[in-house]
């Protein structure tokens, strides 16, 4: 099984005026590095919590239906399809009916509705591709406190004058977030 992004966040998890203020910038001089700082904390934070804070498309691709297919990420917004190569190497749709979402664990799975049945694959490593729309929105009004209060913090760190000791605690505002499957 393989993940692969196909459509990365466009939007920044914070507002620019909100990061700009955190990193005490006089002036948008220092948007650019301001930015790329940003991303690289929402970055980090969707690494540590296994969520995906703005929307972005994944592809799980599998050699075949073997039970369950993970989703790649928490919160879903949308399994956008499940298709399948058939044993003839024609690209299928599978129908909605035939799979279910189950969410009772994060970050989910899809899994085979009662009473229907896998159809058979082609021989391929990517005879099964799900794509599916992760992230809370599209922008930073959507992205939860948590995640805004640990960026904003470690921008505010990033551009504290030298020798400013960093806390060792701000990682701890993201336990509430983390996905444990």
């Amino acid at each position: 099984m393989a993940i692969r992004l196909i459509a990365p966040s466009v939007a920044m998890a914070v507002s620019m005026a909100d990061a700009r203020a955190s990193a005490r910038a006089n002036g948008n001089d220092q948007d650019a590095e301001i930015e790329i700082r940003v991303r690289a904390l929402t970055a980090e934070a969707e690494h540590i919590t296994g969520r995906s804070i703005i929307n972005r498309t994944y592809e799980v691709t599998a050699p075949g239906f073997a039970g369950l297919i993970p989703l790649p990420s928490s919160p879903l917004i949308e399994v956008v399809s499940l298709k399948y190569l058939d044993v003839d190497g024609a690209t299928q749709t599978l129908s909605e009916d035939a799979y279910v979402v189950d969410r009772s664990i994060e970050p989910g799975f899809v899994a085979l509705a009662a009473g229907a049945s896998w159809p058979a694959t082609k021989a391929h490593p990517e005879a099964v591709i799900l794509t599916v729309i992760c992230g809370y929105g599209p922008d930073e009004t959507t992205t939860p406190a948590a995640f805004k209060g640990y960026i904003l913090a470690k921008v505010r760190e990033y551009f504290a004058p030298a020798g400013t000791p960093e806390s060792p605690h701000l990682i701890r505002g993201l336990d509430c977030l983390k996905v444990h499957s």
